[in-house]
């Protein structure tokens, strides 16, 4: 298992980020306030742009940090404030979140604008989701509980991508 970044490698994420805002205040001839950023993220995701009620963070995952530190610099500082700069200069209902605007920004910054890095996830903690047993005519399968409450709920069928035979519960699995 892969350790999370140093208190010191958290610094200089927390360095960058404010480099990044302050080059796009000047870029764009407005102040941007600082942000809050935290290193609570977990699973597949290296960085994440959050906005609850008045409150925007950057969330960033320091074990994806770790094992990629140098990258995550170069590209995911940028990428999440550029989510930020984007949803303070048009808002974010009115643009695609990866869109015109953000690729405008991400270039403006100097960083390539790709919406979603691929890394091997080896060492990293992931998210574990619980998972019900279903069948078809054909072969088993593996539902969310979202899906699986839906389908209790009576607001869902599901079908087999192959047989295209309905899903049931497979009772033998489920015990």
């Amino acid at each position: 298992m892969i350790e999370p970044i140093s208190e010191f490698q958290m610094r200089q994420v927390e360095a960058a980020t404010k480099h990044c805002v302050e080059k796009a205040s000047q870029l764009y001839g407005r102040r941007f306030d600082a942000i809050t950023v935290h290193f609570d993220l977990k699973g597949k995701c290296a960085g994440m742009y959050q906005v609850k009620g008045r409150n925007r963070r950057i969330r960033y995952n320091p074990w994806l940090f770790a094992k990629y530190f140098q990258d995550s610099l170069t590209d995911t500082v940028p990428h999440e404030v550029a989510h930020y700069v984007v949803d303070c200069l048009y808002g974010l209902r009115r643009v695609k979140p990866h869109g015109v605007e953000w690729k405008s920004v991400m270039v403006d910054l100097g960083a390539e604008p790709k919406a979603t890095g691929s890394y091997d996830l080896t060492g990293i903690p992931v998210r574990q989701y619980a998972v019900f047993a279903y069948k078809c005519g054909c072969r088993a399968h593996q539902l969310t509980s979202l899906r699986h409450k839906k389908i209790l709920q009576r607001r869902a069928q599901y079908r087999c991508q192959f047989c295209h035979g309905f899903l049931v519960a497979d009772i033998a699995d489920s015990a």
